[in-house]
């Protein structure tokens, strides 16, 4: 008998101290990079944090929102997705109030990420080929239509320049001398000091982070020749691989970070602002310090 409560009683306390956890997702149907979604979980122990651990890289946790419901706690966690195709989210630790419960953590999910475009891409696309009306004719017959007229024009200019008078001599061009390109790294500087004066950084975050974005874009296009102005964070990580593997990870941290910004919503503080800002002026003066070196 004495052994049946003691089992009792240590299953009674196994049960205060772990408690139970429910979560669910909200908004997690048809993602795309940038779009947040929702995270709720339920708790019947007082919740005092949930963990985010530092190894989390493909997705973003926006806010984190803990209320006391009775004895227990809800909690709503904002996520941004960063990466497109089936991503997983890893379990997360829970930290409870006071020496009574000792915590317990959420399970793992997997979500999948669309690649389409984002919202603020109103460019039209076609969906279908385009139709031929049935007595349209064919490409060729206006092409040749168009160099029959270009040699019946050029037949003519040459006619009508041989009827005039003598041709003057044609005056020698100026020599004007070349101008003197600046260095990669010297021109992303000067534009990134414009950029400081402008004061974007407090009238429109927006445009300032948009702004810091291209001034890296195009010091990495100019300085290791590839087309960044145009490429996709991806598709920068593999080029960098590449051409410096060495330096990839402090390029690719500042252009994230920007991305944050301008696709996720992310309201940076002048604080972070002027250490991103910091970041950039300290690789490229480094760049600098390397070439001359």
């Amino acid at each position: 008998m004495k052994k049946l409560l003691t089992m009792m009683l240590l299953s009674l306390c196994v049960s205060l101290l772990l408690g139970t956890v429910s979560q669910s997702l909200a908004g997690a149907d048809s993602l795309s990079i940038g779009k947040p979604f929702s995270l709720l979980i339920k708790t019947d122990f007082p919740l005092a944090e949930v963990v985010i651990p530092d190894s989390l890289t493909a997705f973003r946790v926006l806010n984190t929102q803990i209320e006391q419901d009775g004895q227990g706690s809800k909690a709503t966690l904002a996520i941004a997705p960063l990466r497109v195709g089936a991503l997983s989210f890893p379990k997360l630790k829970l930290k409870a109030r006071g020496i009574l419960h000792s915590g317990d953590s959420t399970d793992g999910f997997r979500v999948y990420v669309l690649a389409t475009r984002a919202d603020a891409d109103t460019l039209l696309r076609d969906i279908k080929p385009a139709l031929r009306y049935k007595a349209e004719a064919p490409f060729w017959l206006y092409l040749f239509i168009f160099l029959v007229c270009l040699a019946l024009a050029t037949i003519l200019i040459i006619m009508a320049l041989n009827k005039s008078p003598g041709k003057k001599p044609k005056p020698r061009p100026a020599i004007v001398p070349a101008k003197k390109i600046a260095p990669p790294c010297l021109l992303a500087l000067r534009k990134l000091e414009e950029l400081e004066r402008s004061g974007l950084a407090e009238s429109d975050v927006l445009a300032y982070h948009y702004q810091l974005s291209m001034i890296l874009r195009e010091f990495l296009e100019l300085s290791y020749h590839f087309g960044a102005m145009e490429m996709t964070i991806l598709e920068i990580e593999y080029a960098l691989q590449q051409s410096c593997p060495e330096q990839a990870e402090e390029f690719l941290r500042i252009l994230r970070y920007c991305d944050l910004v301008k696709f996720a919503k992310l309201l940076p503080s002048s604080a972070q602002i002027g250490l991103q800002t910091q970041a950039l002026r300290q690789i490229l003066i480094k760049y600098i310090s390397g070439t001359n070196a």
